[in-house]
């Protein structure tokens, strides 16, 4: 019975920390039921020491340590289907330590992406703002000087004033349409009402869908890798990969290719099929199955994969900041200079 009642899930961070930690009392020899006494009374702190006296009692009376860890409700179900296994196998500290890599690993996937996203974000919210300034606050200045002092306004600059002019008595319009845009990035982004349509958006986006291809075959190739390393036939490792993948679109992908081994083709072939995974990865599975170390192989495109995505997002984030600077640099210039130079012509005219 899931007794989570609402509690908020683990974060990958807390699950890498529990498994780690598990890992270590295990490796040293102690029993799972004398494992979780020590980590409930000295190891962890706050919700987490709370969480393994829990799953500590349920334990001792003899619940599977599997068992004891679903009923909570707030732990992955990768994860509790992964420990099922290793209870078969007796290889609970070895899964355990696989576990906490392949969390930390996600951990650090889902930082470098949020990290590589928050500061364009940032950049372009501060240039809007400072256009909006300009044509909403300065533009009006200037124009009142120049019909103060007449002459001819040329026609771009006329424009970019009839512009200003425009979005001033629009303001409201534009607010609220600003405001629906971000009702609806927040609906596609932060609920599942759009999901479908946002799993799509990634995968097929021109610019983000590479590197967010990367993160797929990171998470994909790690999550394989441990479940072939526990033993599990293909067929079954990949439908347990599936909620991993957290995108729709990804998972209708990998059940044709869950149906296509099924139907006797191979797993290389499967997965090319679905034009998910780039050729390099599909030639290294080849490799791996034709040699029988598909696991080790696997590690190794995570590996790859990983490094590759690194780098990516930093190529993106160092190329997306000059640029950005240079295209507020050049809308700010231009409208200084349709304004000014007209101006400074009067002026002159003057004199």
């Amino acid at each position: 019975m899931d007794q989570s009642n609402g509690v908020k899930k683990l974060s990958t961070s807390e699950l890498s920390i529990f498994c780690y930690q598990f890992s270590v009392v295990l490796k040293a020899g102690l029993p799972y039921i004398e494992a979780l006494h020590l980590l409930s009374g000295d190891v962890f702190e706050g919700r987490m020491k709370h969480l393994a006296h829990q799953i500590y009692l349920d334990a001792e009376q003899g619940m599977p340590l599997s068992e004891a860890i679903a009923v909570r409700g707030i732990f992955p179900e990768y994860m509790v289907a992964m420990l099922r296994i290793a209870e078969n196998t007796g290889r609970l500290p070895e899964v355990f330590e696989q576990l906490s890599k392949h969390y930390e690993q996600n951990e650090i996937v889902k930082q470098k992406v949020k990290n590589a996203l928050v500061y364009p974000v940032v950049l372009i919210a501060l240039m809007a703002a400072v256009i909006l300034l300009l044509v909403l606050k300065v533009l009006p200045i200037f124009h009142e000087i120049l019909l103060s002092v007449g002459g001819e306004i040329p026609t771009a600059t006329q424009f970019v004033l009839d512009f200003s002019e425009g979005l001033q008595n629009g303001l409201i319009i534009i607010i609220g349409l600003v405001a629906l845009v971000a009702i609806y990035l927040v609906l596609l982004f932060k609920t599942r009402l759009l999901l479908a349509q946002r799993d799509r958006l990634l995968i097929k986006a021109p610019i983000a869908s590479k590197l967010y291809k990367q993160a797929i075959v990171v998470k994909f190739s790690s999550a394989l890798s441990i479940l072939t390393k526990s033993g599990m036939p293909i067929q079954s490792s990949l439908d347990m990969i599936l909620p991993l993948m957290e995108n729709a679109y990804v998972e209708e992908k990998l059940k044709m290719a869950i149906s296509a081994i099924e139907a006797g083709k191979p797993l290389a072939t499967a997965l090319e099929e679905t034009e998910l995974f780039p050729k390099l990865f599909i030639r290294m599975i080849t490799l791996g199955d034709k040699t029988g170390e598909l696991d080790q192989m696997l590690d190794k495109i995570s590996s790859i994969y990983d490094a590759e995505l690194s780098r990516g997002l930093h190529r993106m984030t160092v190329s997306i900041e000059p640029t950005l600077v240079i295209i507020l640099s050049l809308v700010v210039g231009a409208i200084l200079l349709l304004v000014m130079l007209p101006l400074i012509n009067i002026m002159s005219s003057i004199g």
